[in-house]
């Protein structure tokens, strides 16, 4: 019995071993952390807050689905810096004060999942080539503390196609108040996804500093009715036809009217040209001839 006791007890302990064993070498390493960043996998959060970076870290953890790049210097968001597969399921996305300039075509195409975008506290002046194509699951934008001065058709009309879009920040900018801010106030004043868009104010011109977007109005911004060029220039050339055809039926008629006077006019004109060329001729034939010059000048005697 004591014999058994002690194989059986052998066996445990070598099972243990062996499990601990294949255990340890089954395991995976934790996923690496950038060196300039915080990781939590608990929280699937990175943060890279002050580091002054000029890029987004290539080696995020992909287990993260809330980043946080705040404070640093990366000026332009290229179109492959957020492309990574491990990106895919990320949900919050945090650019603010990095003193952005520019975001690239594409930047954000590779975020299907992306519920939360702040690119607050930026330099942005513009979002034309900013494409927000395919973030449908994206519910809050913070452009706020920007640059903008205006926002074109193209903009509005992704946001509008964005469906569970809702809250959409833009205080804080810089907007010009002209003729291209028209079709953006018409957008405000039909929209429920702006937060405080009562608030919002121009910037310039110097006249209409501090006045409400909302309570703009075209006369204020002296647009007048868009000409279409084109059809402008097609619309003058068809008019210009229609005067030269009348012009030539005119004259035609005036012709047709008048054409006994005129066969008369030019008949005419064929006798006095015919009775010039004659006295002409006479004239070169008395210079050519001395004999008859000087008949000529006999009979003048």
């Amino acid at each position: 019995m004591p014999g058994r006791e002690a194989e059986r007890r052998g066996a445990l302990c070598l099972g243990l071993l062996l499990h601990a064993l294949l255990g340890c070498g089954s395991a995976q390493p934790p996923a690496a952390c950038p060196a300039p960043c915080e990781c939590s996998e608990a929280a699937k959060t990175v943060k890279c807050v002050n580091r002054n970076l000029t890029e987004v870290p290539p080696d995020l953890p992909p287990y993260v689905r809330n980043l946080f790049i705040t404070g640093n210097r990366l000026a332009l968001l290229p179109a492959g810096a957020l492309s990574a597969p491990r990106l895919a399921e990320l949900g919050t996305l945090n650019l603010s004060g990095n003193h952005l300039r520019a975001v690239e075509a594409g930047a954000l195409a590779a975020l299907p999942a992306l519920r939360h975008l702040d690119l607050s506290n930026n330099s942005l002046v513009g979002l034309r080539n900013v494409s927000f194509q395919g973030l449908v699951r994206l519910q809050s934008l913070n452009l706020s503390d920007n640059s903008l001065g205006v926002l074109r058709n193209g903009t509005l009309a992704q946001w509008r196609g964005l469906p569970a879009l809702r809250s959409i920040s833009l205080g804080r900018n810089t907007w010009v108040c002209d003729c291209a801010i028209e079709d953006m106030v018409a957008w405000l004043k039909e929209s429920d996804q702006v937060e405080g868009k009562e608030a919002l104010s121009c910037a310039f011109p110097e006249k209409l500093a501090g006045r409400a977007l909302l309570k703009l109005n075209a006369s204020e911004l002296n647009c007048s009715t868009p000409v279409d060029m084109p059809s402008q220039l097609q619309t003058s050339y068809v008019f210009l036809g229609i005067v030269l055809a009348l012009i030539g039926a005119i004259f035609l008629l005036v012709l047709y009217l008048n054409r006994k006077g005129i066969k008369k006019w030019m008949h005419n004109i064929r006798d006095a040209c015919r009775d010039h060329m004659e006295g002409y001729h006479y004239r070169y034939e008395i210079n050519a001839d001395p004999r008859l010059t000087n008949l000529s000048s006999n009979s003048d005697v």
